[in-house]
């Protein structure tokens, strides 16, 4: 199992795990730090884990590969308490994505169907470390050690530079540099793009903040952290982290008045849609003084796609890669922007390359399985899909079953299946926000256009019928409140029925689309296509 230095407290599972007093231990190339709540890879990277996170990771491991049901979960980890599935299933899914992450190839966790979880661990190869105490957590770690950790040192590295002032006295410059690796790691949690991973940089960016309460960059950055993760949360919460975020911004701006995290959190900290003007302007402004920074330059990015301007985006994600290569969640954007362009011999590169490197990324996979399936290689996409030695976890097979009937009538172009597939996605559209964005592609790939403008006007206006807040299932945590909806998808390739259709006018303009091209002095490609070819 490669777990080690584990003590008799380890062999009383149903006590309640206490990471206070829980000691350090081994898995595969990790060494997990149960009372600062700290993860170390042999090369190097660390995570900092949210509490109930590593108590969940501690309860699985003092299992020793056997099963957990989730009643004796919530009695070691929750104290007993009633909890919905809603709130277990998503730790389980953070603490998936720590294996996916920076566990990959130490450990994975596996669901048992209607009996529990239990935390599978590589055996550790006879070469490797022997168990050490981790590096205190106010301890420096060497220049050398940071570099060393691949994605996210190379983050770090470049958080450097983003993040450190001129002119500031000498032990002000001190105090700073005490802070630089949790900046650091902030930075690198921030690229990932997930809801745990912008949670994980909060709490770094807290912890600074109650380090060095001058740091107005700290602040900046805090409040930046906040308004981008409050696009992905339910709707009460939403609102709570965008108070945060405006508090944050505000502090930052107090200490430094100029201070351009301070006014991108200002920014951001509201609903995307009707704000691409607003978040565009200040995020140029943020990235001409930091241009490496990766998070501005991802946001931005996500900016010009969600109002169809994905040419101009590309070079920044182009210029992302060079900075930091192979981040899955930057790869995922490439690719479809790429594809939105009609460049397919670039996304099919890459889509190989995110297939050799992080094959169960995902976002990565349905980023394929959907490019495959909308240009063309529908076979190949249902090739993909029956793999289910290389399907992403954590996804039902009921959600594979489902894309799979859909491949299927686009390429059989049989009515009645289409019919019937048509039917399915649009009675998924009402169960989540993710669902009915594929839907929408869905019915325009089997020429069902006026579905998708029906499920479309529902999920951006709710006429018609109401498209829930939840992306797809409790198992995976993730929210699209009603003015943070995706847009980027009206510019795709599949959309291109919608667009040629005279209710798209009337779509963009209640979403505001048309007011912010003119107001930007900018055309989407496709209206920038279509005045070229005459």
């Amino acid at each position: 199992m490669g777990l080690a230095a584990m003590t008799d407290d380890l062999d009383a599972p149903r006590d309640r795990v206490d990471l206070a007093h829980a000691p350090l231990f081994r898995l595969g190339r990790l060494t997990i730090s149960p009372g600062i709540r700290e993860i170390v890879h042999d090369d190097g990277r660390r995570e900092i884990l949210q509490h109930r996170v590593m108590q969940v990771l501690v309860a699985l491991a003092r299992a020793d590969g056997a099963i957990v049901t989730r009643h004796e979960l919530t009695e070691r980890c929750w104290d007993g308490r009633v909890v919905g599935e809603d709130a277990i299933n998503r730790i389980l899914s953070r603490l998936r994505a720590v294996a996916n992450g920076i566990g990959a190839g130490s450990f994975r966790i596996q669901t048992v169907t209607r009996v529990g979880y239990r935390l599978l661990a590589y055996h550790r190869h006879p070469a490797d470390p022997a168990v050490r105490p981790a590096p205190r957590a106010d301890r420096l770690p060497s220049r050398r050690l940071v570099l060393a950790g691949g994605c996210a040192a190379a983050l770090g590295a470049l958080g450097t530079f983003a993040w450190q002032k001129r002119g500031s006295g000498v032990a002000e410059e001190a105090a700073r540099a005490d802070v630089q690796p949790y900046m650091e790691q902030a930075l690198a949690a921030l690229s990932q793009g997930t809801p745990w991973r912008q949670d994980q940089a909060i709490a770094l960016y807290q912890r600074v903040t109650s380090m060095v309460p001058d740091y107005a960059d700290a602040w900046g950055a805090l409040g930046n952290a906040y308004a981008l993760a409050a696009r992905y949360r339910s709707i009460a919460e939403c609102h709570m982290y965008r108070a945060w975020a405006r508090s944050a911004a505000d502090r930052a701006l107090a200490l430094e008045p100029r201070n351009s995290f301070g006014r991108v959190a200002l920014a951001t900290a509201r609903p995307a849609i009707g704000n691409w003007l607003g978040s565009e302007r200040a995020l140029r402004g943020a990235i001409v003084e930091h241009g490496r920074n990766v998070p501005l330059l991802f946001a931005l990015a996500g900016t010009l796609s969600a109002v169809g301007r994905n040419a101009e985006a590309l070079p920044l994600l182009e210029r992302m890669e060079s900075l930091v290569p192979r981040l899955p969640p930057l790869l995922a954007l490439h690719i479809r922007s790429l594809w939105s362009l009609g460049r397919m011999v670039e996304a099919e590169r890459l889509m190989n390359e995110v297939a050799a490197h992080v094959p169960v990324f995902l976002e990565g996979w349905f980023t394929r399985f959907y490019v495959l399936l909308f240009s063309g290689r529908v076979d190949a996409a249902i090739a993909l899909a029956e793999n289910r030695a290389r399907r992403p976890e954590g996804v039902p097979d009921s959600e594979f079953d489902s894309i799979l009937r859909v491949a299927r009538a686009i390429r059989g172009r049989n009515a009645a299946a289409s019919d019937s597939v048509v039917a399915e996605q649009a009675g998924r559209a009402r169960l989540g926000a993710g669902y009915a964005e594929n839907a929408i592609q869905f019915a325009c790939a089997l020429g069902r256009v006026d579905d998708a403008f029906d499920i479309a006007f529902a999920y951006y206006f709710d006429r018609g019928f109401v498209v829930p807040d939840l992306r797809f299932t409790a198992d995976q945590p993730a929210y699209s409140p009603s003015r943070d909806r995706q847009t980027a998808l009206l510019f795709r390739p599949v959309t291109r029925p919608m667009r040629a259709d005279p209710r798209f006018d009337r779509l963009i303009s209640d979403l505001g689309l048309d007011l912010y091209w003119r107001q930007a002095g900018a055309r989407p490609d496709y209206q920038a296509a279509k005045a070229y070819l005459g």
